[in-house]
């Protein structure tokens, strides 16, 4: 008999949980290609007619893609297709392949697979991580290209056979979720996703947050422990898979997802408390405006750098930021300022690597090494401010002396720009330990506070929360960390500021009502879980009413 609750550990991607028959997506699908000789100027002729159709093809498809995908989402998320485009139409790529057909007398296919092939196996090969990352844009232009002129789609294990259902009602499991790949899939009947690749900016991460479904990444290997139609539980809370699960445990699940789509959550926070969103993506803010939160307590900005996959203008960044502010009509927005390094990292930027990345070049060190990039998005935000409230939070501030700069650097990006100061709002991020002992002088000099709780303990109990070796010593119960929030909550409230709790620790239950117990009543979580956090604050309200009620 089978080992049944088999568990693979990943990294979670997208929140939920889901237990549902497995779909295995081979990303594959093209390592056999037709190769064989032309015969003569004809055929050759022919070759070359069907390889400007199929560019042609491939063209629209992109452009078409382009479109939904600013209509829907928003232009940075779209901004990949235009890229794939543009390397796709690249002379010096197709002319390779023009020559191979034309000199060479191979076929289309065989042209376009080994043109394609050297150029991916050249990235590869190279440690600039930039470079090495385009081989993924070369795959996939290349599956692209191939797949219309082979007339196949990205291939379904169990294609063809009387129970494929083509991942609708399925949990998909591949080996990395690209974009050629999305468009073959019925998006919207998916119940979740499993990659072998990827993490929290992949494409599977961005698809999966919108969908709303459960994901986990980074399972090694998973593609040859399931087989099509098993049923898997995808915990993408705690980033986990569980292969052959006992009928006691999908019971579980299920009724855990039945409880979750079918209760009535409040829809307004109690009184004299935040329930806010953490958003990445236009989506994300769609998604938290939809559910009534109370704004956006950390938008993280570096995310629709890393998915245009290049440095976005000044103009680019206040239509993105004007679209988010819009969708939440009124309510606050706060926009962190660029956060890269660490976990993070913009391949297009040609960051050296370092041996330790999390206590690198990161956050506001990069910003103030780097003021064009700061001042872009310093204006960015003072030109909203002719609009609504904009609010900019700088993240990693390590101390005084680097806040003083960090302002410094703003007011020189605003001197002599027309802007609303009394719109333009500016906060620190308090996940640094070290800050906490000047967080009073701190204060004073900023409008607002944000703790990021997910640096924070990392940095507190120097762990990795990404590794899954020392992921009992990430303790959002650890009394030390209490007394810090404490601390926080108590300097906050002497400066008369203002303070939330972003990352993911409020979604806990539990937490958001001992957060309010001391002093911290703002909150920032992932948008599927503001209903729930919202009705936990409502209980731990009515609870200490009654306590505080006297006795007749």
């Amino acid at each position: 008999m089978k080992n049944s609750n088999i568990v693979f550990k990943g990294i979670s991607i997208s929140p939920g949980k889901v237990a549902a028959p497995a779909c295995l997506f081979s990303s594959q699908f093209h390592r056999t290609v037709p190769e064989y000789q032309l015969a003569n100027q004809t055929e050759i002729s022919n070759e070359l007619d069907r390889l400007h159709e199929v560019l042609g093809a491939c063209t629209v498809e992109l452009d078409t893609a382009y479109r939904r995908t600013v209509e829907k989402i928003g232009k940075a998320e779209a901004d990949i297709f235009m890229v794939q485009r543009e390397i796709m139409l690249d002379k010096v790529i197709v002319e390779r392949i023009v020559a191979e057909i034309r000199d060479k007398r191979k076929n289309a296919e065989h042209a376009i697979f080994s043109v394609y092939n050297s150029y991916e196996e050249q990235f590869m090969a190279l440690e600039d991580q930039y470079l090495k990352g385009r081989a993924h844009d070369i795959v996939d232009i290349r599956q692209r290209l191939l797949g219309h002129l082979k007339k196949v789609h990205p291939v379904f294990i169990c294609e063809g056979q009387d129970h494929c259902m083509r991942g609708q009602d399925r949990i998909i499991v591949t080996q990395a979720l690209s974009l050629s790949m999305i468009t073959h899939i019925n998006a919207s009947r998916v119940k979740g996703f499993i990659t072998e690749h990827g993490g929290p900016s992949s494409h599977a991460a961005i698809i999966a947050r919108t969908l709303g479904v459960p994901a986990v990444s980074g399972v090694h290997n998973i593609m040859d422990a399931i087989h099509c139609s098993d049923i898997v539980v995808v915990d993408g809370d705690r980033g986990e898979v569980i292969l052959r699960p006992d009928a006691k445990t999908i019971v579980q699940v299920r009724v855990e997802e039945e409880k979750r789509t079918t209760r009535q959550f409040a829809v307004l926070s109690p009184k004299g408390t935040e329930v806010l969103a953490n958003a990445s993506s236009i989506e994300d803010v769609t998604k938290a405006a939809q559910l009534n939160a109370d704004g956006i307590g950390l938008f993280r900005t570096e995310f629709i750098f890393i998915r245009s996959d290049r440095l976005l203008s000044e103009e680019e960044q206040f239509e993105y930021y004007a679209q988010a502010a819009a969708l939440m009509e009124g309510k606050p927005v706060t926009f962190r300022m660029l956060d890269v390094g660490g976990d993070k990292p913009l391949p297009f930027l040609n960051i050296e690597k370092e041996d330790n990345p999390y206590l690198g070049w990161r956050g506001s060190r990069f910003l103030l090494d780097n003021p064009d990039v700061l001042a872009a998005q310093v204006r960015a935000l003072a030109r909203l401010s002719r609009l609504r409230e904009a609010r900019m939070l700088f993240p990693m501030v390590v101390d005084v002396r680097q806040l003083q700069l960090l302002l410094r650097a703003r007011n020189d990006a605003l001197e002599s720009f027309d802007y609303n100061p009394a719109n333009l709002k500016t906060g620190v991020m308090i996940e640094v330990p070290g800050a906490i002992y000047e967080l009073d002088k701190m204060l004073n000099l900023v409008d607002f506070a944000s703790i990021g709780s997910n640096d924070l303990i990392q940095y507190l109990f120097a762990v990795d929360r990404n590794n899954e070796h020392v992921g009992e010593g990430y303790d959002q119960d650890h009394p030390v960390l209490w007394k810090v929030l404490e601390e926080i909550s108590q300097k906050a409230r002497a400066a008369k500021k203002p303070v939330s709790l972003c990352g993911e620790m409020a979604a806990v239950p539990g937490i958001p009502g001992r957060l309010m117990a001391i002093g911290i009543s703002s909150m920032s979580v992932s948008p599927p879980y503001i209903p729930t956090v919202r009705d936990e604050l409502i209980s731990f309200s009515r609870d200490r009413a009654d306590c505080n009620t006297p006795s007749p």
